[in-house]
């Protein structure tokens, strides 16, 4: 179901997206084995404690992840089995196919130069680059 005026495919887009990062895929996949400390999950994940806390509160503001105050620590979990679910399908899927996206030369990371915009672009040639620069089919 559509939320503020954006597309179910948007807002499906906009998850992916940020499953996209490498480091809240490594804490969610952390996470899919069992509730964890913010300290702890920099350690396993190999980030810097303020490197974890910012992707910590983006997946935390997205829904991803719940938080619970255990003295002075807080300890972070998966905030639906679902997204364990979605975890494990990604899983299964790469089982399957994960040479041929390993191989894939549409998919790789953005071009941080495509993303700028030059000041005289148009708002269509805006859209044009960044689709251009995220590996889109369209």
């Amino acid at each position: 179901m559509p939320l503020a005026g954006r597309s179910s495919i948007e807002i499906e887009t906009k998850l992916h997206r940020g499953l996209a990062d490498p480091s809240r895929l490594a804490i969610l996949r952390e996470l899919r084995r069992g509730p964890l400390t913010a300290g702890q999950i920099a350690d396993f994940v190999g980030l810097t404690p303020p490197r974890a806390s910012n992707h910590l509160r983006c997946l935390l503001e997205c829904g991803l992840v719940s938080v619970e105050p255990r003295g002075r620590y807080n300890v972070y979990r998966l905030a639906d089995p679902a997204v364990g679910r979605l975890l494990d399908a990604s899983a299964r899927v790469l089982a399957d196919v994960a040479p041929l996206i390993e191989a894939c030369l549409n998919y790789g990371p953005p071009s941080r130069r495509l993303l700028r915009t030059p000041a005289n672009a148009s708002p269509a040639d805006e859209r044009s680059d960044r689709s251009a620069a995220l590996g889109s089919h369209d």
